[in-house]
This record gives C-alpha cells, sequence and structure tokens, in this order.
C-alpha cells in the first residue's frame, strides 16, 4: 500500500495523455477516409472524436459512408496506428517521470484507455520497466468513456477507492468519466480545451509534477466534497428546524 500522504494509485488515459499518439490516429483517419473517396473530416468533427471509443468512432465513420463493418473500421485504424506506434512512439513531457517516481514510490499505475488492449499493449512493450500494474483497455468493458466503468474497474482491480486515485486525461469525456468514478482529477489539454471545472487540476505539463503533489490534490478534493456534503446537510435541515418551531 502506498504511503498516506500520496494517492493509492494513479489512473491514466493513454492517447494524448501520456503518449503522443493523436497525429497517429488523424493519419489513419484520413487514411481510412480517403480509401472510401470522402473528404477529411472537419475541425468540429475531430474536436468532437477526442476521446471517443473504438466502438463510437467505428459507428461515426460508417456514417459518413464507410463501406466497412464496425469490427472491420477497427481493425483497419489499429493497423495503421500500431504501425506508427512501433516506428517511433513520443511521450508527453513528464509522463514517464512521473510515472517512475510513482512505481519507485509503492503507488501503482493503471493504464486506463478507450483503445483496444492490442494498441495497449503495444504501448505498454515499448517501457524497459513495467511501470503499469493494471491495463483496462476500452474492448474490454461494456461502457467505454465518460462511462464511469473504466475507472471503476481499475481502481476495483487494484483494490483501492476511486476517491484515493488520481486520474489524469487530456479529454473532456475522460475527465468525465474519471469524475463520475469518484477519482480526483488532472487534465493536460491536448488537442482539445480544458476549462477549470473540466478538472480538479488543469495544468499544461507533467513536468515538475510529483506524487507527493497528487497526494495532496487527492486530501484537497476530499476536504471540498466533505464541505459541500456538509453544506447540503445543513441546508437540508434549515427548513425541518423552521418546521419545529412553528
Amino acid at each position: 500500500m502506498a504511503p498516506s500522504n500520496l494517492p493509492d494509485a494513479v489512473l491514466w488515459d493513454m492517447d494524448g495523455t501520456i503518449v503522443d499518439t493523436e497525429q497517429y490516429w488523424q493519419t489513419a483517419q484520413l487514411n481510412l477516409l480517403a480509401d472510401h473517396g470522402l473528404p477529411p473530416l472537419t475541425e468540429e468533427q475531430e474536436l468532437g472524436m477526442v476521446g471517443s471509443s473504438m466502438a463510437d468512432a467505428s459507428e461515426f465513420f460508417a456514417r459518413l459512408g464507410v463501406d466497412l463493418a464496425p469490427g472491420e473500421i477497427v481493425d483497419h485504424m489499429n493497423s495503421t496506428v500500431m504501425a506508427s506506434i512501433l516506428a517511433e512512439l513520443a511521450w508527453r513531457p513528464g509522463a514517464l517521470d512521473l510515472l517512475g517516481a510513482l512505481h519507485a514510490a509503492g503507488v501503482p499505475n493503471a493504464l486506463v484507455t478507450n483503445s483496444t488492449r492490442v494498441l495497449a499493449d503495444a504501448v505498454v512493450s515499448t517501457l524497459d520497466t513495467p511501470l503499469f500494474a493494471i491495463v483496462i483497455a476500452g474492448d474490454e468493458v461494456e461502457n467505454g468513456k465518460p462511462h464511469p466503468e473504466p475507472y471503476l474497474r481499475a481502481a476495483a482491480q487494484l483494490g483501492v477507492a476511486p476517491e484515493r486515485c488520481v486520474a489524469v486525461e487530456d479529454s473532456r469525456r475522460g475527465l468525465e468519466a474519471a469524475r463520475a468514478a469518484g477519482c480526483a482529477t488532472i487534465g493536460i489539454p491536448h488537442g482539445q480545451t480544458l476549462e477549470a471545472h473540466h478538472a480538479h487540476l488543469v495544468t499544461a505539463t507533467l513536468e515538475g509534477i510529483t506524487p507527493e503533489a497528487l497526494g495532496e490534490l487527492v486530501e484537497q478534493v476530499a476536504r471540498e466534497t466533505t464541505q459541500r456534503e456538509n453544506a447540503h446537510t445543513a441546508a437540508d435541515a434549515a427548513p425541518a428546524e423552521s418546521e419545529a418551531q412553528l
């Protein structure tokens, strides 16, 4: 178990959060659409795709006119992205340092992604040290993000309370899932603007962030949650007290 001043676990999104694979997905999308005589996605469509599950993405491309079964669309995208990952994988600034520091401190890391298991395993296989205790992949859950199931499942497999975990995400969908699960959240914008209300902490990069800072974030969120609950309890009790005095 992690020391009390640290989070019990850190749950990491993959694409755009710890590795810069968004460019690979864009290339795969362009190739898929071009192969079927379709124009590139608009900027609005691309932003709407950020954080989507593979199932949702395949249905989206089918609606655009890609004449393939959803499973074939997933296979096409996976093969293109896989080739790019194996050729060159760029980690986002500070991600490897923080992963390593957490691992050294005894805090388990979980990879929680809407991507398929084969792609998640490809990313994990590039690490010299096994920094992830578990992997929750998008094709292994009934409900992908923004549903909280992936994060709830990760916490359950690690044997920790979601409220004692920090989730690190780059998309609004992912942050919605993590907050619904009860996690403290860090947003690292990448291709999609994140505002303060989307995460408990929004920062441009993970550089300089320590395990202790994540522990402080968990405690801060717990205090804020308790304060809100106490305020709601007091507000609910006030009318009852007024009625009792009548």
